[in-house]
Formats: C-alpha cells, structure tokens, sequence
C-alpha cells in the first residue's frame, strides 16, 4: 500500500474515533446535568399529587396562582387541584366551586370574615382540608352574615356542601360567633389533626355522617357537641368514632345523631348541662373510654350495647352490658 493512501486510511479511522468519543462524552455531561438539575421549591402534598398552588393572604389583599379567582378579598378555588393557603386576612373568603375535588392545605393560615364562612365550599366533588405539620390554623366569623332570604345558609365558619376530609398534623382553631363552627351537608371525616372548635351552636356536625379516625378535638358548643342530622336514609345520620382524644363540653346534647352511635376506640369525655350522647337508633361501645359529666341522663337511645373491654361511665357510674 502506498504512503498516501495509508495515511489517508489512518486519517478516515481518526475521524470516526473522534466522533464517537465526542458523543459519549456529550451523553455523559448531559446524564450529569439532568441528575443535578435544581427542582423547583414547593409544598409536597400528601398522596404523591403534583405541588400546590399558592394562596396567599396579606391583610386585605390575596395574591394567588393559577386556579384561583381573586375579587377584592375573596379567593374563589375554580379547578381541581391543591392550594396552599399561608398567611393572614383581616377580612375575606376562600371559597371553592368546582366539579373536580379539592386540597385545601392551611399553612399558618388565619382568616377571619365578619359577614360570610372564611371557608365556603359551594361545589366540589370532595373537599380535603389538610392541616399542614406543624402549623397553626385560625378561622373566626361575625355575628351576623349578610344572607338574603329565604337563604339560611352558609351558617358555619368552615362550610361544605360536599364531602369534607380534615386531616393533617397541624392545628385548627375555628371560633364561631355566628351559628355553628364546622359543618358539612354532606358527609364529615376527621382522620387527624388537632382541633379546637367554640361555637355559640354545633360545634362540629355532618349530615350524612360524621365520622372521626383519629386526632385531638376539643370543643366547647352552645347547643350540640358533634351531630349527624340526616332522617332520610336508615343507613345514614349516624356518629362514629374510631379512635383519638375527644373533650366535647355542651349545653345541650354532647353527641347527636338520627340513627347510631359507634365507639371502637379512644378517649371520650363529655360534659354537659343536658343529655352525654342522644340517638333514635342504637349507641354501641365495643372498645375506648367514654366518661359523662351530665346534668341529665348520660345515654339515651333505642338500643345499648358495651362491650366488657370499654370502659363507659356516667357522673362517675361505671356502664356495663346492655
């Protein structure tokens, strides 16, 4: 083989080397920047949903991002999706109204609105309410709310006409001056969560059921402790609770419900100027402790049953059996 053409065969063979090694380096760097690329900041939201849109209040004014309607101090909640509420507003609204379900997630959140709920939910297929960890939470309302009638209704600081979940590790102090301080006309979970509700009516009611997991609940009710108000149905307007520590101190029933009360676990102690839990149906306790302090008769209802593992009393009267 000639001098030439051997080194042009050389030359073709340090051509293609070269552009091999320039690809796999290009590919290398690339698969290093992708790892180290910053993520953008925002909350983590349980259940793995993409990050939450920001709400935020700032005395007598509300920025928001996408999703949100902002009308003077009304937040309206249009998409489904999650927001996080942060921040303090004097006087003002966070309302949802969509088709779709909705996160709510209060974080160091305080809103007090004079004429209406802080919280209103008019539409969603199901409302979340999560109580951020750590944070602290405060919802407070008027006297008296600007309703036309025949309108009765919203009559709660924090009010759904859809399914409410409240859950999370923070806290959530609802003060209720006008009727009733956490109502749903739907159904009402609680899964957790730290809860602190006065109110001059009910303090926590749900209408087709009202049912707690878990969580530290206190309130102190005008009228009713916890309620389920729905008579339509035979399998609803009943109470359940699983578990958690509950201080219910009421002037009339401290637990309310058309069909049946079921305790399978936690810490109970009702004080009350009128009856300790009231139902048409049945009260039954398989497990937990339930204390009553009444003015009145401790347990009313159609049928009773308590199981040897509870441990039920009333003005200080160990309850067993049926």
């Amino acid at each position: 083989m000639k001098r030439n053409e051997l080194f042009q065969e050389r030359s073709s063979a340090m051509k293609k080397f070269s552009v091999v090694l320039i690809l796999s380096l290009c590919v290398f760097f690339a698969s290093c920047q992708s790892e180290e690329a910053p993520q953008t900041e925002k909350t983590a939201v349980p259940g793995g949903e993409s990050p939450a849109s920001a709400i935020r209040l700032d005395g007598s004014s509300i920025s928001a991002e996408s999703g949100v309607t902002v009308n003077g101090t009304t937040a309206t909640v249009t998409a489904s999706g999650t927001y996080e509420v942060t921040g303090t507003l004097e006087n003002g609204q966070i309302i949802v109204d969509t088709a779709g379900t909705v996160d709510l997630i209060l974080n160091n959140a305080s809103i007090h609105c004079e004429t209406f709920s802080p919280i209103q939910i008019k539409n969603a297929d199901h409302i979340y309410v999560t109580l951020a960890d750590g944070s602290s939470n405060e919802l407070s309302d008027g006297t008296a709310y600007e309703l036309v009638p025949p309108e009765t209704e919203p009559d709660a600081a924090l009010f759904s006409k859809s399914d409410l979940t409240i859950r999370g590790e923070g806290t959530l102090t609802v003060t209720a001056n006008y009727r009733d301080g956490i109502t749903s006309k739907d159904s009402l979970v609680i899964e957790s969560g730290n809860l602190f509700v006065t109110a001059v009516n009910h303090a926590i009611k749900g209408k087709d059921f009202l049912c707690v997991e878990n969580g530290t609940i206190t309130v102190d009710a005008g009228v009713d402790g916890l309620k389920a108000t729905n008579d339509s149905a035979a399998s609803l307007g009943y109470v359940e609770i699983q578990g958690g520590t509950l201080t219910i101190t009421a002037q009339d029933e401290g637990i309310s419900a058309i069909t049946d009360v079921t305790v399978s676990g936690g810490t109970i102690r009702i004080d009350t100027a009128n009856n300790g839990i009231k139902t048409n149906g049945a009260i039954r306790v398989s497990s937990g402790s339930l204390e009553i302090q009444t003015e009145d008769k401790g347990l009313i209802c159609a049928e009773q049953s308590i199981a040897d593992e509870a441990e039920v009393s009333v003005n200080g009267e160990k309850i067993t059996g049926t």
